[in-house]
């Protein structure tokens, strides 16, 4: 075993998602969709009602808030949009801002961002979760925290307040969300509308995978081609950026990718 599983990686080895085990996540979704329904909103954007869905160890509140702006959209409403927010620390965070603090642990700490990219691998299928109750909430298992933790102190110079909990805390509401706006129809929480399985939670976490490790492939590049621009592979930037305008804002990563990108944390 190398020896960076030994130093503790070794609690996060997945293997893809597939048959059972997306059956498994699956039901959890159609779950959490149901309870995020079935709270009711604030009168309006400017009175929207708290929900708390988990406490971090430094007080910091993951909150979800009730109606959210997509409810008002002209366009094209989302009934039962909602507003992710953990504390003051991602208020209004875009992908974007996700997807730079991703990049900066790829260029401090390439390994303790591979380990965190599985980390977002296994939050988009809810292998990190615990049901408590009639609810679902992220809270990894020991060992998993253990890395958490470890990590959380790697990258305390990276990530604001709130560290790498409050990230995943972030990520996991985001993706709740999502589920919530594709997979709700006539009220109810259904996986046989208009959208796949994968569109949602899955989808949004794994594009948090593949741009930021295509990001870092594509500055390596780069540098290490300072003294012949000429060879630079501005493939791997405009690739991702292709598929970015097929798929309509979503890039997600094949298993291929992941288990190639990801070895031996992500396996078959």
């Amino acid at each position: 075993m190398e020896q960076h599983l030994i130093e503790g990686g070794s609690a996060i080895i997945t293997g893809i998602i597939k048959g059972k085990a997306m059956k498994e996540c699956t039901a959890l979704r159609l779950e959490r969709i149901a309870e995020a329904i079935s709270w009711k909103p604030g009168p309006s954007i400017d009175e929207q009602r708290k929900y708390v869905v988990n406490n971090l160890s430094n007080g910091i509140e993951v909150v979800l808030l009730k109606p959210g702006w997509e409810t008002i959209s002209k366009k094209r409403p989302n009934l039962h949009d909602m507003t992710p927010r953990v504390g003051d620390v991602y208020k209004d965070a875009t992908f974007m801002d996700l997807w730079a603090h991703l990049s900066k642990m790829s260029i401090i700490d390439f390994d303790a961002f591979r380990r965190v990219l599985v980390l977002i691998y296994r939050n988009a299928f809810l292998l990190d979760h615990r049901k408590t109750g009639d609810s679902i909430r992220y809270s990894p298992r020991e060992d998993v925290a253990s890395v958490i933790d470890a990590l959380d102190g790697r990258l305390k110079p990276i990530l604001p307040a709130g560290g790498l909990w409050g990230f995943l805390n972030f990520l996991d509401i985001l993706g709740w969300n999502e589920d919530v706006k594709y997979h709700t129809e006539n009220n109810k929480p259904t996986f046989d509308g208009r959208y796949e399985v994968k569109v949602g939670r899955p989808n949004t976490l794994l594009t948090c995978i593949r741009v930021p490790f295509q990001m870092h492939r594509f500055i390596k590049d780069i540098v290490n081609k300072t003294k012949e621009p000429g060879t630079i592979d501005f493939q791997l930037g405009y690739k991702m950026m292709q598929d970015f305008l097929k798929t309509r804002g979503t890039c997600v990563p094949t298993n291929i990718n992941l288990v190639d990108w990801l070895a031996p944390y992500i396996h078959e």
